[in-house]
């Protein structure tokens, strides 16, 4: 696991609080989190989970709403020019970092001038400079409360990915979230939350932030207004479902994910509700394309055609959860009759590849973790099903962390993985597409397609290149596309105004105890 690069939770409390800890924490809400955070860096340090902690501190100009459309959140508007090339963000007055101070252009060019500069490995900087997408070629102060970005040419991306949840909202922070040497300390941010105690392997608390000022639109997503209804949301570290489950039962917990095979135990119990969410989350089986194995096309297609999706996600999700052959989630706007479309299901056409291909039965290792979300249970039914078309899978599980740093190096033959929410159908492909040690989907096509989705905006052109890469990743299998998941929240009943939506972050500002 990461070395989380926040010292203790009490350093990180001194360097956040000085200004925002009650006096008194009177009410609490429990909940149930998989893991530690892998650190306080918005798109830095993070993980799915990292950031969905993260975005309750953090907030950035614009925010995914509800439908996935992307909103203003510290900007008041957003002002685009005719030609595309040019985004001006009239600021909202009177917003309040965590230390007191007010908001200005001035933080928003100083967080952004931070987060391109190489030296800060922020994870989006390749979309914004020019790598993965087009240039933004200067961001300037046009006045105390507005800021400008000029692009090189056209983006039908550049919203969205200020908004990513990867790349931490792209979060406004104050210049005392760094030393006077430029190191990293703690997000100095404006959202309801602050960083409290984090204790690794115990829990991560949030505690409320008295002086934030709200939006006045009606909550929607990570936009809109957002109130703190307690004083602490405690992000309790269980990461194996029984022992959520059981302490769910017990009233240790306020909220939790469960797994489908507890839902009947849990709602029969009184003073419990169960909710259920389908997610733009993508379960995946990834194959290193790189792998002087799995390199041969013939073999990726045979462990795809030896795989039955249908079985495979009716075992995981208990008869509750649909597969999905494309990485484009089932509820966007551009998911079509060819996202549909699938590899099939073929074991005597899988073994005809093995055997053309001349596989001798060489080990094929499947990393995988027992944490919640089905991980281990893909990787066990994949192995089963490999087996009956003679490929020789065999499973290696470990602690995620582990398992998250071996993706980023590209160190693995095949992983059962998950993506976060992506919520632009090109996101949906860049997420796996490039040279990145990361990336899978690494054909010349590919690449020059996703460019193509990123930068095009009329939607029936946009689907038609949508449509070539889903056909492109079926011909190429970077992936197994296995389904998008369905999430299930219990919740006691006590509990008001928590609501599960299709990007799987788990929202608790707005979100009370009865008395």
């Amino acid at each position: 696991m990461k070395t989380i690069a926040m010292a203790t939770g009490s350093a990180v409390a001194a360097a956040l609080l000085a200004t925002a800890v009650p006096a008194v924490a009177d009410t609490v809400l429990n909940v149930a989190f998989v893991q530690d955070i892998r650190g306080t860096q918005p798109g830095v340090d993070r993980d799915g989970q990292t950031d969905t902690v993260q975005m309750h501190v953090v907030e950035g100009l614009v925010a995914y709403a509800t439908d996935f459309s992307v909103k203003p959140m510290l900007a008041e508007s957003i002002e685009e020019s005719e030609d595309g090339l040019t985004y001006t963000f009239p600021l909202r007055h009177g917003v309040t970092f965590h230390n007191g101070a007010e908001m200005t252009a001035e933080e928003v060019k100083w967080s952004w001038d931070r987060y391109m500069d190489p030296a800060t490995n922020w994870r989006c900087r390749s979309y914004f400079s020019g790598e993965d997408g087009p240039e933004v070629t200067a961001m300037e102060v046009v006045d105390p409360y507005t800021v400008r970005f000029t692009l090189a040419s056209p983006s039908a991306t550049f919203l969205g990915n200020l908004a990513r949840f990867d790349c931490g909202s792209t979060a406004v922070l104050h210049p005392d979230s760094v030393d006077a040497e430029g190191n990293w300390v703690a997000p100095v941010g404006t959202g309801p939350f602050t960083f409290g105690d984090i204790r690794p392997g115990q829990y991560v608390e949030l505690l409320k932030f008295p002086d934030y000022v709200s939006r006045t639109d009606e909550p929607d997503g990570y936009a809109g207004a957002k109130e703190a209804l307690v004083d602490r949301v405690r992000f309790n570290i269980l990461p194996e479902a029984a022992v959520k489950k059981t302490a769910f039962l017990a009233g240790d917990l306020d909220i939790s994910t469960i797994d489908p095979s507890d839902i009947d135990e849990i709602e029969a119990a009184p003073g419990n509700v169960v909710q259920t969410v389908q997610t733009a989350v993508w379960d995946a089986i990834l194959i290193n394309t790189r792998d002087p194995l799995l390199s041969d096309k013939r073999i990726r297609k045979a462990i795809a055609l030896s795989i039955d999706p249908e079985q495979m996600v009716a075992v995981v999700t208990e008869g509750k959860g649909s597969p999905n052959p494309s990485p484009v989630p089932p509820m966007s706007a551009f998911y079509g009759e060819t996202e549909a479309k699938g590899i099939g299901y073929d074991p005597e056409q899988a073994k005809a590849l093995l055997e053309e291909a001349g596989y001798d039965g060489a080990p094929i290792t499947i990393l995988t973790n027992r944490r919640a979300g089905g991980y281990f249970e893909r990787a066990l039914v994949a192995q089963a099903m490999m087996a009956e078309v003679g490929l020789n899978a065999q499973l290696e599980t470990m602690e995620w962390g582990t398992q998250l740093d071996k993706y980023v190096t590209g160190d693995y033959q095949m992983q059962s993985f998950a993506y976060s929410t992506r919520l632009d159908p090109a996101l949906s492909f860049e997420m796996i597409t490039g040279d990145h040690p990361r990336k899978v989907f690494r054909t010349p096509e590919a690449m020059e397609l996703v460019e193509q989705a990123m930068t095009v905006s009329e939607p029936a052109k946009r689907q038609a290149i949508i449509d070539q890469l889903h056909e492109a990743f079926l011909e190429e299998v970077p992936a197994i596309s296995v389904n998008h998941r369905v999430m299930f929240y219990a919740m006691k009943d006590h509990v008001s105004g928590f609501r599960g939506w299709g990007a799987a972050k788990e929202i608790y500002w707005n979100v009370g105890l009865a008395e």
